[in-house]
């Protein structure tokens, strides 16, 4: 009885390890044909004696349209003020405001790393033109939006910006 009791649990494991391998070969089979796009960005170090951590927001747009495809990262506090990143939220925020998948606190002053892989809502790969746009308002401070075309799908690719008051410099890079 011992014997069969063992056998059973040894070919239960075996069955989750075959079905956990299963999934995770599912999961990266539908990522695999899209891009990484990394961002590197900068939150400058602002000597203000009411310095408050901006809000920021990254997400893409279908180039030519000017229509929200992503919404990539939102860095914010308290919900009711992410209307303050203007631009975000008049083409993206407010139709979709339950950003809690891809939000996180506000950010200290530094360079911060944000990596997303290029697939739309289904998991489809996306290609062709997009602007990337990444936008940073602060209590107190100023608002800055910055705007890069890129192109998705077709091979590695890196850009840079130049940043504003609230944002420093952005590198972004498209990986294979």
């Amino acid at each position: 009885m011992v014997t069969d009791i063992a056998t059973h649990g040894r070919e239960m494991t075996r069955k989750s390890i075959l079905q956990s391998l299963f999934l995770i070969g599912v999961l990266l089979t539908g990522s695999a044909g899209a891009q990484t796009v990394s961002i590197e960005l900068v939150l400058p170090n602002i000597k203000s004696g009411q310095y408050q951590r901006p809000y920021t927001a990254v997400w893409l747009e279908k180039d030519g349209e000017r229509r929200a495809v992503s919404t990539i990262a939102v860095w914010h506090e308290d919900k009711k003020w992410l209307k303050d990143l203007r631009r975000w939220w008049r083409k993206a925020g407010r139709y979709n405001p339950e950003v809690d998948g891809v939000s996180g606190a506000t950010r200290p002053a530094g360079t911060h790393l944000v990596s997303w892989q290029a697939q739309d809502a289904n998991g489809k790969p996306l290609a062709g033109d997009y602007l990337l746009c990444l936008e940073a308002v602060r209590e107190h401070g100023n608002r800055t939006l910055l705007k890069q075309k890129i192109h998705l799908g077709d091979g590695a690719r890196k850009y840079s910006l130049s940043g504003g008051k609230e944002l420093g410099l952005v590198n972004i890079t498209l990986g294979k």
